[in-house]
């Protein structure tokens, strides 16, 4: 039941009374998009639907008044018929044009001033989805089939009667013309995920084609200098924003963004679009990363832990920072959590009160230089934390990560209790202050501990 609709209704209707009416059963060959639309958003009913989720002719309206004679009845059933009759003229008509002869017609469509038509979008969506089709392992003629229609149901009676069902027509008007069902899906599914709680495509022509459509849009907008502001955000970019890191995230996809932006920028220069790359990429790359921010307060990651992961890794590794934080916020008051933070901190304060001094610490410690085996069997277990690092490739276990850390308790307290970093002789103490930059920096693997709250 639409929850928006009830409170409407109970807003503009003082005494109640429930009718239960039925349409024309011919109806329900029309897209029960269009059955939905019309009932729900342009006469205010209800529709009801079977079992299976399959939308019934019945429908329920709320009237105002007793309905003895039938004639309140009456009059819903035949409005809500002649409004149909009118949708199943245009469906008839629309799922018949064939929609790569109208492509070309795109042209005389204006997508958005300093941005071109929408043959022009489109254009640069095919190429740009081409690039993701590599990454996703699909095939780039099918997704590029796709791109090329996904915008041409803009042109049909249906979405000039209900703008609400961009996309999803162009579905509906591919699978009448015989065209494979992943390219159908992924037309349907290009504006998703419309916001923070609407539904996110699966299946990869659909991620492809939707992240191809959002990149472009949101690389326009920033090349013409109509990002958001702190009070106004009349282009909808953070929604869009939210919505790219939605398809990643919740897909757990690996994608270049920043090589995808890059690609995008070209893309637009190609079509003599004068864009400044590295504004846009410095611009667009902060305001991805502020929406993560945002995305993961939301997902109740503390704010320390958010810190750490957007500032540890940039927009190429959006899902290892959701990863990694939503793994380190759900382990950090366990024993081992705690105890990797404790080891860093302890660590990265003695580094830090020597930050003013004129040694240059980088982080190479000189085994020659080891004056007792607490040193030595620190030294080998920062290299055992190194070798873990480097052979997990990309399917790390952020768990076991977390673990591998907090394993150099034992060598990290026993270094501490019994050796003296700062050691009288300068050479010593800059060897000893080397090796807690090498524990550092194994630790960094994960990602930078220090803005997080002890």
């Amino acid at each position: 039941m639409n929850e928006k609709l009830i409170d409407e209704i109970i807003n503009i209707v003082e005494k109640p009374k429930i009718l239960v009416c039925e349409f024309n059963k011919k109806f329900l060959e029309i897209p029960q998009e269009i059955l939905i639309i019309t009932m729900q958003h342009h006469q205010k009913y209800f529709p009801t639907f079977d079992s299976k989720n399959k939308i019934t002719n019945n429908f329920i309206v709320v009237a105002d008044c007793k309905d003895k004679k039938g004639l309140v009845k009456l009059g819903n059933q035949n409005v809500v018929d002649a409004r149909l009759a009118d949708a199943e003229f245009f469906w008839n008509r629309n799922k018949s044009q064939n929609l790569v002869k109208q492509v070309s017609r795109l042209k005389q469509i204006n997508y958005f001033k300093g941005l071109g038509s929408y043959f022009d979008k489109i254009q640069r969506v095919r190429k740009l989805s081409g690039i993701i089709s590599d990454e996703l392992l699909i095939s780039k003629e099918k997704i590029e089939i796709a791109s090329s229609i996904c915008k041409v149901d803009l042109m049909s009676d249906l979405v000039g009667e209900f703008p609400e069902l961009q996309g999803v027509m162009g579905g509906y008007f591919a699978r009448e013309q015989g065209f494979d069902e992943e390219i159908s899906l992924a037309v349907s599914e290009h504006y998703l995920p419309s916001g923070i709680d609407s539904k996110v495509p699966k299946k990869p022509y659909s991620i492809a084609l939707s992240l191809s459509d959002k990149i472009d849009s949101l690389v326009g907008f920033f090349g013409i200098n109509l990002k958001p502001t702190s009070s106004k955000d009349p282009y909808a970019l953070r929604r869009m924003a939210i919505s790219l890191l939605r398809l990643i995230i919740e897909n757990q996809k690996k994608i270049k963004l920043r090589d995808l932006i890059n690609y995008s920028i070209n893309l637009y220069k190609e079509q003599n679009y004068s864009f400044d790359s590295k504004l846009i990429n410095d611009e667009l790359g902060d305001f991805i990363l502020d929406r993560l921010k945002n995305y993961l307060k939301e997902k109740n990651i503390r704010s320390d832990i958010i810190e750490c992961s957007t500032n540890s890794y940039g927009i190429d590794d959006l899902l290892k920072i959701f990863n990694k934080s939503l793994n380190l916020n759900k382990n950090i008051k366990k024993d081992f959590g705690l105890d990797v933070i404790a080891i860093y901190k302890r660590s990265a304060n003695i580094l830090n009160s020597e930050s003013k001094s004129k040694l240059e610490i980088v982080g190479s410690a000189d085994p020659g230089l080891f004056k007792n085996d607490y040193e030595k069997n620190l030294y080998k277990k920062i290299h055992a934390i190194r070798k873990y690092f480097s052979s997990i490739g990309r399917d790390e276990d952020y768990d076991e990560s977390l673990k591998t850390l907090s394993s150099a308790k034992i060598e990290v307290n026993e270094f501490f209790d019994n050796v003296i970093v700062n050691d009288q002789e300068e050479i010593i103490k800059k060897n000893r202050l080397e090796l807690l930059k090498m524990l550092c920096k194994s630790f960094d693997n994960y990602f930078n501990f220090s803005k997080i709250e002890a």
